[in-house]
């Protein structure tokens, strides 16, 4: 293996993390310059860490900007990586998290169907930008 291909291999992970993060909060924090409740409720989750308080529209919003930010992850991973064996693996990273945060640590406390909707999409959409960066 060439060693601007390990190189690229060490930061395809942690640039398709990077990307998520962007990809996920960048919406948000625009969209709640504009939105009032949801600033409102964003203050409110950063005072008091809870979770309970989103109402169903932000939630909504939120899903939309999820599969956003897994395809960005798997669009960044398969970019920098050239492999779709890394964005595989980030695929199931964010998967194994994700499902821990909303199906074990959050269940009960966010709303059912908000949990599910977290988990189930992540690996098909962090496919689907590994596939566009392949394009």
């Amino acid at each position: 293996m060439a060693t601007s291909s390990r190189v690229r291999s060490i930061f395809a992970l942690p640039a398709g993390y990077a990307a998520w993060v962007f990809a996920f909060w960048t919406p948000i924090f625009l969209t709640s310059l504009v939105w009032l409740t949801l600033r409102e409720v964003g203050q409110q989750f950063w005072q008091e860490q809870r979770y309970d308080i989103f109402p169903m529209s932000t939630l909504i919003l939120f899903q939309f900007v999820w599969l956003l930010a897994n395809c960005a992850a798997g669009f960044v991973a398969q970019w920098v990586g050239r492999s779709q064996r890394l964005v595989w693996i980030g695929a199931g990273l964010l998967c194994a998290y994700f499902a821990y945060n909303h199906w074990w640590a959050l269940w009960g406390v966010m709303p059912d169907w908000y949990n599910v909707l977290v988990v189930i999409p992540v690996v098909p959409m962090v496919w689907l930008g590994g596939f566009l960066a392949r394009r």
